[in-house]
């Protein structure tokens, strides 16, 4: 099978019917004879018909959703599993861990820390004290070590507040 080129086709492959051009003249003059003899169309547009066209257009729509939306992340399922989880937790910390921690195993730097982030002022660690304890003898008995007095001197206060004008 051979492909014949563009250029070696010498007809257009289309075809009139016989006698098309002889009476397509008298076609046309019947034609515009007939649209003069017709007033109207046969089309009539009722009157306000675009108006109300959009309403009409909107109460035909069905606006109820019959389809069923079923989500692929369930929040019921995500809630039971994380209490789940967070009770087992709680259960093996409670009655697992025999561990109990005294005031004693706190180190005297973090509870300051927790003192100086909580902005309790002096009166009010004071009103946690009894006056017994608050009693100047109990303070007399505990001795601080110089070197100790010495180190709070020169790291807390500043020596231009010692100097007397």
């Amino acid at each position: 099978m051979t492909k014949r080129k563009l250029d070696t086709i010498k007809t257009s492959g289309f075809k009139t019917p016989k006698d098309y051009f002889s009476e397509v003249e008298e076609q046309i003059l019947n034609d515009i004879h007939l649209k003069n003899k017709v007033e109207a169309s046969g089309f009539d547009v009722p009157e306000s018909y675009f108006e109300s066209l959009d309403d009409r257009i909107f109460a035909q729509l069905d606006t109820t959703n019959d389809t069923k939306v079923r989500s692929l992340f369930s929040w019921k399922k995500t809630v039971y599993a994380t209490a789940i989880a967070a009770s087992i937790v709680l259960m093996f910390n409670l009655f697992f861990t025999s561990e109990t921690i005294t005031i004693s195993d706190i180190d005297t730097a973090s509870i300051e820390d927790y003192l100086e982030i909580e902005d309790y002022t002096s009166l009010d660690l004071a009103s946690l004290l009894t006056d017994e304890e608050l009693h100047k003898d109990n303070f007399i008995e505990n001795e601080i070590p110089e070197n100790s007095i010495e180190d709070y001197l020169i790291n807390t206060i500043e020596i231009e507040d010692l100097i007397i004008e």
